[in-house]
This record gives structure tokens, sequence and C-alpha cells, in this order.
């Protein structure tokens, strides 16, 4: 522990509080935007989303200024916690708070609710079995060792150097994930060799590129989960990889995590797909394509595409996937209770393919952009490490 003699353990209530001003006529009192707990990232203190009230309606009537800090309280494990850089509403599931003058540096406080300890607090304070949510109060009796104010202002100013640095490569993520998808379609259109354009059943290609139905170069079949209901604790737990949208659409194109395992009895009433399948989401979310790195298992939101290889590359499928992602899910997806899609629609889309050797030139091109990408994404994932690491070092 590299706490110094000079601090002095306080409760955070005694050194922060709750921000309770509200509104009921956000626009007429000069609103425009306004965060729910889905606009918050975990573990990132930039808002980077928002919704704006005049587009949509709201409940929200909770007021949070700029410089004040909020909190999700709502999955406190989520681990939400942003600085605001503007005026606005939030959800009533979110605490508004702030500094107190002269005895806690405004800069300090982003920083300290993202501590280990302040997050085991309020997990422990939470209650509520589907949606565990703690209170101010619990919050304010978290107790903690906090340095005078010149030492709050050093440790603050090297804590925000390196969250500068998180906010520079985010932006450049950011911006290179669209310059990917730029590449990715220019190449789907154009290819590399230079050849004339021309429109074949709705797609514009190169002349010498053929069009064929995915299911003439797939296997296309829809994962499963037959027992109802599903959330029996005898079918978790195993060794098998269970799959869902969720880890599909957070994969970036190559699926390497996944959140749920299944048992012996889940495998067996699953469905499973082997290592070079592109899984693509059906249900929810629209059309989010990932190929897998191991074997998995996964429901019916979930299809599993396997490429015939003599006739179509696996990665350059993919990327062609993507493509259409959008125009799967805001013009084939229909709306019922959750947006979906299903085999009927997927097995007959038309997909481009070129000559074999330039289909793997078009995949070792987007690789190179793809890992580009991911590099950044992995010192990302440092900085994040980095800051934890001084955050609670310097801290505690």
């Amino acid at each position: 522990m590299n706490r110094n003699d000079t601090y002095s353990t306080v409760r955070f209530g005694d050194v922060a509080r709750e921000v309770t001003e509200s509104t009921h006529s956000p626009l007429e009192d000069g609103f425009e935007y306004y965060i729910g707990l889905e606009h918050l990232d975990p573990e990132s203190l930039k808002i980077r989303r928002w919704g704006l009230i005049e587009e949509t309606e709201t409940t929200f009537t909770r007021i949070f200024r700029a410089g004040q800090v909020l909190f999700g309280r709502r999955r406190a494990y989520q681990r939400k916690a942003a600085l605001a850089e503007f005026d606005g509403i939030c959800s009533g599931d979110i605490i508004v708070m702030e500094a107190k003058p002269g005895k806690l540096l405004p800069e300090l406080l982003p920083f300290i609710v993202q501590t280990e300890g302040f997050y085991e607090h309020a997990l422990s304070t939470s209650a509520g079995s589907l949606s565990p949510r703690t209170k101010w109060s619990a919050l304010a009796k978290y107790e903690f060792p906090l340095p005078p104010l010149d030492e709050q202002r050093r440790i603050a100013e090297i804590l925000w150097a390196v969250e500068d640095a998180i906010e520079c490569y985010t932006e450049a993520i950011t911006e290179a994930k669209n310059t990917l998808a730029r590449v990715i379609k220019h190449l789907m259109q154009h290819g590399r060799n230079g050849c004339r354009i021309v429109e074949r059943k709705g797609i514009m290609l190169p002349e010498n590129w053929e069009v064929h139905e995915l299911q003439e170069l797939a296997a296309v079949n829809r994962g499963k989960f037959a027992h109802r209901p599903r959330n029996l604790p005898i079918f978790y737990g195993g060794p098998y990889p269970f799959v869902q949208t969720g880890d599909v659409a957070a994969s970036d194109g190559l699926l390497t995590a996944y959140e749920q395992t299944l048992s012996e009895e889940g495998k067996e009433i699953s469905r499973s797909f082997p290592t070079g399948s592109i899984l693509m989401t059906i249900a929810a979310v629209i059309g989010k394509t990932a190929v897998t790195t191991f074997e998995v298992w996964c429901p019916d939101s979930v299809v599993g595409i396997e490429p015939d290889p003599e006739k179509i590359d696996t990665d350059f499928l993919e990327y062609y996937l993507r493509t259409i992602q959008s125009k799967l899910e805001n013009q084939t997806a229909t709306q019922t209770a959750q947006k979906n899609i299903n085999l009927a629609v997927i097995r007959p889309l038309p997909i481009p393919v070129p000559p074999k050797s330039e289909q793997i030139e078009i995949a070792e091109v987007v690789r190179s952009f793809r890992d580009s990408v991911y590099h950044i994404q992995a010192h990302v994932s440092r900085l994040y490490t980095l800051k934890k690491k001084l955050v609670e070092e310097i801290l505690f």
C-alpha cells in the first residue's frame, strides 16, 4: 500500500454530495440532451452518445450540469461512471454527484468512483434480484483514504494525462474503423483488378465476378436451444462456449470471447458450429457477423454459416456480409416485439464471388487494415490497465 501518512480516512458523503435538481419541462428550461444508462460506456469517463429531447419522448427529470459525475446505480457491476461535459437530463437510475468545495478536488472525483473499492461498496449495498440498485445514502458511507488538496491536484494531473491519452487513441479507433468500412465497401464494389463495373441481381460489381446465393456457397443453419424455460442452472457452467447475440456484436468480426458456457445437458439441446464458421445475429441485433476461432454452441437468435472452402474464402465472405448489415437491419428485418430475420431471407442472399485468387488478395488487404484496428484497441486496453493500476496505487 502506498498510502501517505498525510492521508486521512473520510466518508464519501463528507467530501461529495448528490445533486437532485430536476425539471418537468426540459425543453422550456433550455435542455437539449438526455442521458440513459445505455449511453454510458463501462469504465469510460467520456460520454460519447446521448439522445435529443426534441426528437424523443422521455420521462427523465433529473438535471445534470457540466463538470458533475454521473454514476449508474443500477447493475453497478457494469462500472458505468462518466464526467458530464454539457448540461442535460438523465435517467433516475443515474446518480448525479459533485465534489464539496475545499474538501475534494472536482477533477479527482471521477477517478474515486472508478476505484475497485467504490464499485465493491456499490455492489454490496445494491438491492433487487433482476436489476439491483444502490442508493446515494449507501454510497455516502463508503470510507477511503484521501490526500490533502495539493496532493489531490498532483494525482489528478497524472490520471487525467492517462485519460487524455485514452481519449486520443479511442478517437483513432473510431477513425480506423470508419476507414476499414470504406476500404471493405470499395473493394467489394471495385475489386483489385480494375475491371469495368456492372450490375447483376441488384449488386454493383466487377464484370468478371459472379453472383451466387449464399446457400450455394455455404451451409446455413440456425442455432438452437430447445428447452423452455432456458434459464435452468443445470444447462450452464460447463466447458462448452455458448455464444449469443451480444458476444457476436461485440466481437469486431473475429470471435475470441464469450460470456456464457453450457454443461453437458445444455450442449445436448443446443447446436454447435466449427472453427471458421461465420456467425450472424438474426434477432434484436440484426446482421452482425463474426468468424469463430473455436467450436461454439449458439441459440436460435444466431445463424451459423459454414463456407465451402472450394467456392469462397471465409474472411472475404464475412467482410462482404458486413457491407449489407445495415440493409438487413433496416430493410429486411421485420418489426414485431423485436426485429428479426430468418433463414428464408438469409439463404438466398446474393453474394458477389470474384475468382478465388482475388478473394484471397482482397481478404489479405482488409485483414491488414483490421489488424491495425486491433493493434490500437490493444494499446487502449493497456492504457485502461495502467490507469486502473495508478488509481489504486496512488490513492490507496
